[in-house]
C-alpha cells in the first residue's frame, strides 16, 4: 500500500507533469536524498512515472507528448497521403504477405483497406492495432524498440524476425529522399530495419509526398535502383524523373 509521502509526490508530479530535482527536494524537506530516490523508483516501478536527466516525468505527460510529434506528422500533408494510400491499395493482392511500413501515410493505407483477407508484416505498433481488430486480417508485428517520432519497432529483434519470414511486397516511406543520398530516415535502427525489409520483399514500392524531396537525414536505407514503383503525390523534379528513367523504376502520380 502506497504511504501518505509517496502518495503526496505521485500527485504533485502528475499535477506539473515534469518535476526538477530542486523542486523534488524541497517536497522531500528533513528526508535523506537515498529516501527520495528510493520513493521514486518505487514510482516508477509501478507505472507512474519515469526518471529523465535533472528530475522525473509523469507517465501521463509522456503519452501525450508521444501524441503529440506523432499527431503532428499525422495531420501533415493529409489530403496528399490519403491519394496516395489509396493508389498504393490497388497494388496489394488477398492472399499476399504484404509488409507496411511505420509512419503516417502507411497507417492511411491501413485506414483504406477494405475486407478481404489479408497478411499483414509490418513495425507500425499503430498499424498492427488497427489491422488486428478486423477479422479479416491476419498481422504479425515486428517487435523491438518503440519510436516516440514513428510508433515503429525496431532493432535487432525487429530484423531477426524479417529475415525468418517472406514478403511479397513492400511499402515503404521515408523521411526524406534527395538525388545525392537516396531515400533516408532520422533514425540508424529503422534505418538498418527498412533495408532488411526492402532485401526480402519481391516487389518494393515507395510511398512519398512531395514534402519529402530535396530533404535529406542522416541515414539512408535505400536508393532509386533498390525499389521497383515510386507513388508520389504531384509531378517530380525533371532530374530526378529522368534517374527513375534511367534506374527502371515506374512512377505513379496519385490523382485526388
Amino acid at each position: 500500500m502506497m504511504n501518505e509521502r509517496i502518495a503526496k509526490v505521485r500527485d504533485y508530479i502528475q499535477s506539473r507533469g515534469e518535476v526538477s530535482v530542486s523542486e523534488l527536494q524541497s517536497l522531500y524537506e528533513g528526508y535523506s536524498s537515498m529516501t527520495i530516490w528510493r520513493d521514486l523508483k518505487q514510482l516508477e516501478e509501478q507505472g507512474y512515472i519515469r526518471r529523465v536527466h535533472g528530475g522525473v516525468i509523469s507517465m501521463q505527460s509522456a503519452a501525450l507528448q508521444i501524441e503529440g510529434v506523432y499527431s503532428k506528422r499525422a495531420r501533415e500533408n493529409t489530403r496528399q497521403k490519403i491519394a496516395i494510400a489509396k493508389t498504393a491499395l490497388k497494388l496489394i493482392r488477398p492472399g499476399h504477405a504484404v509488409y507496411l511500413d511505420a509512419g503516417s501515410t502507411l497507417m492511411s493505407v491501413a485506414n483504406h483497406m477494405g475486407n478481404d483477407r489479408y497478411t499483414i508484416i509490418t513495425s507500425g505498433a499503430n498499424i498492427a492495432i488497427e489491422l488486428s481488430q478486423r477479422h479479416t486480417c491476419d498481422v504479425l508485428l515486428t517487435g523491438g524498440q518503440i519510436s516516440e517520432n514513428t510508433l515503429s519497432c525496431s532493432g535487432a529483434q525487429a530484423e531477426a524476425f524479417i529475415s525468418s519470414i517472406n514478403i511479397d511486397l513492400a511499402l515503404m516511406s521515408p523521411s526524406g529522399f534527395s538525388l545525392r543520398t537516396g531515400f533516408t530516415s532520422g533514425s540508424q535502427s529503422e534505418s538498418l530495419l527498412k533495408r532488411a525489409v526492402i532485401a526480402k520483399a519481391a516487389k518494393v514500392v515507395m510511398l512519398m509526398d512531395n514534402s519529402k524531396i530535396g530533404r535529406s537525414l542522416p541515414f539512408t536505407f535505400a536508393s532509386l535502383s533498390d525499389i521497383d514503383m515510386l507513388i508520389c503525390d504531384s509531378s517530380l523534379p525533371p532530374e530526378v524523373e529522368a534517374e527513375l528513367k534511367a534506374q527502371g523504376v515506374e512512377t505513379i502520380v496519385a490523382e485526388g
